[in-house]
């Protein structure tokens, strides 16, 4: 079945599954391209994979003009028992609904507005007769008379809105229809421009698929262009616009958001109150912005050139004289081909740049002639707009001529530049540390040595060498010092120290970076990256995550360059969560999005996180190669050379040596630990024991060795390889509790696997069969997988688990087969697989084997396990991914 027909849809569907088998009838309601058609087959296709008797009818055939068309096929399923002609309708309704309600037939309806008005009646007594139906319609507003009543009464219909899909289903979408991932700049673009209707973009990706291409970045949309059935859509809203809102709405398709009090008061009152326009505080406070993202295109595409240009300058004459506008009066004048003076330009630029709007900034720039192009600050603009952009070579060039300037804060921005060049960009860490240590020789103001300095903390780290921890200092003099010094040691807290200093030097970024613009872009993006790094190593992974996810959204729907950064984070804990499936998606993201834009130098960690998630998903051919393509001086990166030695372990795990994978990860994990990495180091000296703990008490040593006591997570690692080395099960179970309330589920597997496996050796066998049904709920609850793979039980499908928890609690096969959608013979099936796994000869011994879930192998309470079987789990929710 398609995968674009269920996207974003999947809570919906089985929120309708229940609805029907409660024998509620439910009215879908969603704009038009919302999905409610394609939710409603796709409801009607898993009732047929069931087994359940259903019909869909199309309110469209009443437009037939021939009484009770849609439902032709239900009154020909009942005319054998009816025997009743067309003119007999009062029979039909008295009889019909009732026939149909005692077969248990499943009645779905598609646009119920237009049903005609005998096939209005006759749905009524449908839902009053209690079939389970499910109907679907735009609005609630065109609902017919007939169903009114029923849809406000006690005893009514359920109303389920369809909202727009979440910007994940979105690109999953794209990826779907376009097969690969988009481009950042073409996924914020459909985000915007979709506004999360299905419909919405497959048009748009129609109308843009010829002058697609696809490069190492993903796939990249060509100029997005409203089809003539999206025209219809946004035509229907604009046909209500006298002139002058109509001309409002122009100025803002060619102009951008304007500020409310340069607008005409009149036709700006009737377009808020009809949601044409809202407020936006970008690109300052009280401007407007249009309400629905197609309508700026659709809009601009009717305008001449002459027209777009007298907009242009209406735009710019209206925000002249508005502080905080001179930036958009500087663009709009320059699009619109009038003279604007150097300094306007470059004053223009220079902001733009600091705040990642490198096209604009190329596009001002380009406007300068002679002596004003060749000045030192233009050609730093340039060459960081350039290093941006991905024009490596015309970067450093302009990079080297603004660094012969006299200026010593200009000469350090630019050497900050060149070594981002060098060390992110082009991938030459080495040779960025040696360029700009040149030119911290010759900065003699030691507030301004002290930024490359630590800037150097950075590349020395991507590059592999020694890392000098900055000597303390006074307070920096001024806040973009302070803001620097904070980067750098939050940076090396988070990964080598105390988690709580580690935030609390962020707290101090953040507040100093309020004050100041004369950081880099990005600077903030560095800092909350190190908390999430502070929360994760601290044993706060579930809060991590949250967080991280929601700069992952914020940035895609923006195109922001922090996109492929947040993506590398969320994989790799996904990897360590043992969520495969999540860490899959989201590194594919990154490889793309880090193609794009990379201003932390990930590129190459990515590509070997990448491979560490293909080798443990079983394609260690693949997950070679691009471990292969790495170069020496790439692998000398710790986060590089951690993630290639999991890909060695696999292969020694592949060929049977679990001792060789040990070590391999072992001495990875001393080597990180070594080079200021100690968090990362510790991940992976765990991983050692994971692959092979007959080794665990040399492990438990290094363990015990590097372990920082004020970061949570790494005691829980080493008390769980203490109690592999000694042996004991219990000690196991309660590190495997820690690990899964932390959020590492695959590892709090593999952790009761272990237990079970000693205890099954020591006899214990009732213990050891708990700890195996804890292991088994723990992964199908989370979708973790365990590793390494010898590690995997027979684990039970979450669909399995549901089932036997029911007939833990004494349903019948009938009434789980009515509670879970499912037909009974299903059911059966299921419960057969269940015995077989769980080792029970039937449904008599389920309570017993999953009342010992809710009890730890030595007695207690389990976290998130009901105490009484069938009944709901005291915390929920799905993991994020």
């Amino acid at each position: 079945m398609p995968i674009m027909s269920t996207i974003g849809r999947a809570e919906e569907l089985q929120r309708l599954r229940s609805h029907v088998l409660e024998r509620r009838p439910t009215l879908v309601v969603g704009a038009p391209g919302t999905g409610r058609t394609r939710l409603l087959k796709e409801l009607a296709e898993q009732l047929r994979a069931d087994g359940t008797a259903h019909v869909l009818a199309h309110g469209a055939d009443g437009e037939a003009t021939v009484t009770l068309a849609p439902f032709a096929r239900l009154v020909e399923r009942y005319d054998d028992v009816l025997r009743v002609a067309e003119a007999n309708l009062i029979d039909l309704y008295t009889r019909l609904p009732g026939a149909v309600a005692r077969d248990g037939l499943v009645v779905l309806v598609d646009d119920v507005a237009l049903l005609d008005r005998a096939s209005q009646v006759l749905l009524a007594q449908l839902a009053r007769a209690g079939v389970p139906l499910v109907a679907t319609n735009a609005d609630l507003d065109s609902v017919p008379r007939a169903l009114l009543d029923d849809l406000t009464g006690p005893r009514g219909w359920v109303v389920e809105q369809l909202g727009p899909l979440a910007d994940d289903a979105v690109l999953a979408m794209a990826a779907e229809h376009l097969g690969d991932q988009l481009s950042a700049p073409s996924a914020a673009v459909l985000l915007r421009y979709a506004g999360g209707n299905p419909l919405v973009v497959r048009e748009l990706l129609a109308g843009a698929r010829e002058a697609s291409t696809t490069g190492p970045d993903g796939v990249r949309l060509g100029r997005l262009r409203a089809t003539p059935r999206l025209h219809s859509l946004v035509g229907q809203r604009l046909e209500r616009l006298d002139r002058v809102a109509r001309e409002v709405l122009e100025l803002i398709a060619v102009a951008g958001p304007m500020p409310a009090n340069t607008l005409p008061p009149v036709a700006v009152e009737w377009l808020l109150h009809h949601a044409h326009l809202r407020p936006t505080t970008s690109p300052a406070p009280g401007a407007l912005e249009a309400v629905e993202a197609l309508v700026p295109p659709v809009l601009r595409e009717g305008l001449s050139t002459d027209r777009t240009s007298a907009l242009l300058l209406r735009g710019a004459d209206a925000v002249a004289d508005l502080a905080g506008w001179s930036d958009v009066e500087v663009r709009l004048r320059a699009r619109a081909g009038e003279p604007v003076a150097a300094p306007r330009l470059v004053e223009a630029a220079q902001r733009a740049v600091a705040a990642g709007r490198t096209e604009d900034a190329l596009e001002l720039l380009g406007r300068l002639r002679g002596p004003d192009a060749d000045a030192p600050l233009a050609r730093l603009l340039l060459g960081a707009a350039c290093s941006a952009e991905g024009s490596l070579e015309e970067a450093d060039a302009h990079l080297r001529a603004s660094l012969g300037t006299g200026d010593a804060p200009l000469r350090t921005r630019a050497a900050q530049e060149l070594g981002l060049l060098l060390a992110v960009r082009a991938q030459r860490p080495a040779e960025a540390v040696a360029r700009v240590e040149a030119v911290a020789a010759g900065i003699d103001d030691p507030s301004l040595r002290r930024i490359l300095e630590g800037d150097l903390v950075k590349w020395r780290l991507m590059a592999g060498l020694p890392v000098t921890v900055l000597p303390g200092a006074p307070q920096p003099p001024d806040d973009a010092a302070r803001v620097n010094d904070a980067v750098i040691g939050a940076m090396i807290a988070s990964l080598d120290g105390a988690p709580s200093e580690a935030r609390d030097l962020v707290e101090t970024g953040i507040s100093a970076l309020a004050r100041t613009d004369a950081v880099p872009v990005h600077t903030g993006d560095l800092l909350r990256l190190s908390a999430y790094l502070a929360d994760a190593f601290d044993g706060r992974l579930a809060h991590a995550e949250e967080v991280a996810h929601e700069h992952r959204r914020r940035a895609a729907q923006v195109a922001d360059p922090s996109l492929g950064m947040w993506e590398y984070a969320t994989a790799e804990l996904a990897l360590h969560a043992g969520r495969l499936g999540d860490a899959r998606v989201l590194v594919e993201r990154a490889v793309r999005h880090l193609a794009w834009r990379d201003f932390t130098g990930l590129r190459p960690a990515t590509a070997a996180l990448r491979a560490v998630v293909e080798s443990r998903d079983g394609d260690l051919g693949f997950a070679e190669q691009l471990a292969a393509a790495l170069t020496e001086e790439q692998a000398a990166d710790v986060k590089v050379g951690l993630h290639l030695a999991r890909v060695h372990a696999q292969r020694h795990l592949v060929a049977g040596d679990p001792r060789s994978a040990g070590d391999v990860l072992a001495a990875a994990g001393v080597l990180a630990v070594e080079q200021s990495h100690r968090h990362l180091g510790l991940m992976a000296l765990d991983d050692a024991v994971l692959a092979a703990p007959a080794s665990a008490a040399d492990r438990a040593a290094l363990l015990a060795e590097h372990v920082h006591p004020d970061a949570a997570l790494g005691p829980v690692l080493l008390r769980r390889t203490q109690a592999v080395a000694r042996g004991d099960a219990a000690a196991l179970v309660e590190a495997a509790e820690d690990l899964a309330r932390m959020g590492l589920p695959g590892r709090a597997a593999t952790s009761l696997g272990l237990a079970r496996s000693i205890l099954e050796r020591t006899g214990r066998g009732e213990a050891a069969r708990k700890a195996h049904l804890r292991q088994l709920t723990l992964l199908a609850d989370t979708g973790a997988v365990p590793w390494p793979g010898t590690s995997q039980p027979a684990l039970l499908s979450p669909r399995e688990l549901e089932v036997a928890r029911l007939a833990a609690a004494r349903l019948r096969s009938k009434e789980i087969a009515e509670r879970c959608g499912l037909s009974v013979r299903t059911v059966d099936n299921h419960l057969a697989r269940v015995y077989r796994k769980l080792g029970v000869t039937g449904r008599d011994d389920l309570p017993a084997a999953l009342a010992a879930l809710a009890g730890s192998v030595e007695g207690g309470p389990v976290a998130g396990v009901p105490l009484t079987p069938g009944a709901p789990s005291p915390s929920g929710g799905n993991p994020p991914g």
